[in-house]
């Protein structure tokens, strides 16, 4: 979700921030996914058929699930710490995953790494640039791992149904502006933030994580003649949509979720795709 603090603050340097971190994202996400193909480490379907649409469903209710316990533990003070754990367990298994496909038989090394990503964050739980890199490295990993583990057309169905949350929980419910607000605060790596002279601007990693995951999985399980260039293609939409949500929250003043938009370009660049055999 994209949220707006303060009013007149879109900035070249805004959108200079967002589009480097975009691309050095996805471009790093895309070649961790085809380390990983190529490597043959694939976490598996939760079902035993890839292209089942059930597999959707299921992801979909576990990220329901940890937006509930992030919510409760935010609701409790007393139980707050406990999202530092869940913080730390995530930069552990994404981080093992990105510096294992880089280092894929070095594993004493990955460990270092890893453990040295760990303790620097934990001494240095304020330093905004450091939360960006930990946020990185958790997008990068968990948008790999996702996007190869699972067939394009269950991909789609969580991303269509993850986009209409998305709407909900903004316009509706509004918890995701809570959310949003509060792990902020504490600098969990959940967000990236580009703080700028004008305004601190903060861009949730589902924001960076879904076209990742939607693009690594027409990349390794697309039906196309250029995988490739159609996972291309996808990204130039999402980021398109990316662009167009954050200069209408800087326009209209509005918390706005980035990923309807994002998705339905994607969606179009798909059909489009198929219906011109890309």
């Amino acid at each position: 979700m994209v949220k707006n603090k303060e009013t007149h603050w879109l900035s070249v340097e805004v959108f200079a921030l967002l589009t480097a971190v975009f691309v050095v994202s996805q471009i790093i996400g895309l070649f961790i996914a085809n380390k990983l193909l190529e490597l043959g480490i694939v976490s598996g379907s939760f079902t035993q058929d890839m292209n089942d649409p059930l597999n959707a469903v299921i992801l979909f209710g576990m990220i329901m699930l940890m937006t509930i316990i992030i919510l409760l533990a935010l609701r409790y003070k007393k139980q707050r710490k406990f999202l530092w754990v869940i913080e730390a367990l995530a930069i552990f298994a994404t981080a093992t995953v990105v510096f294992g496909a880089v280092f894929p038989y070095d594993d004493f090394l990955v460990l270092l790494i890893t453990l040295a990503i760990l303790v620097y964050r934990y001494t240095h739980k304020d330093n905004v640039w450091f939360r960006n890199f930990v946020s990185l490295i958790a997008i990068i990993g968990a948008g790999a791992v996702i996007g190869i583990s699972f067939g394009l057309l269950p991909i789609l169905l969580f991303i269509s149904i993850l986009s209409a949350y998305d709407l909900i929980a903004v316009f509706g419910t509004k918890h995701m502006v809570t959310l949003g607000k509060a792990v902020t605060k504490k600098n969990f790596a959940f967000t990236v933030c580009f703080p700028t002279k004008k305004h601190t601007f903060e861009l949730g990693n589902g924001d960076l994580v879904i076209p990742l995951i939607t693009s690594a999985s027409v990349l390794a399980n697309g039906w196309f003649v250029n995988n490739l260039l159609v996972a291309s293609l996808v990204l130039v939409a999402s980021y398109i949509g990316l662009f167009l949500s954050i200069y209408i929250v800087g326009t209209k003043k509005i918390s706005l979720p980035a990923l309807p938009p994002q998705t339905v370009l994607m969606l179009i660049v798909i059909g489009l795709a198929i219906l011109f055999g890309l």
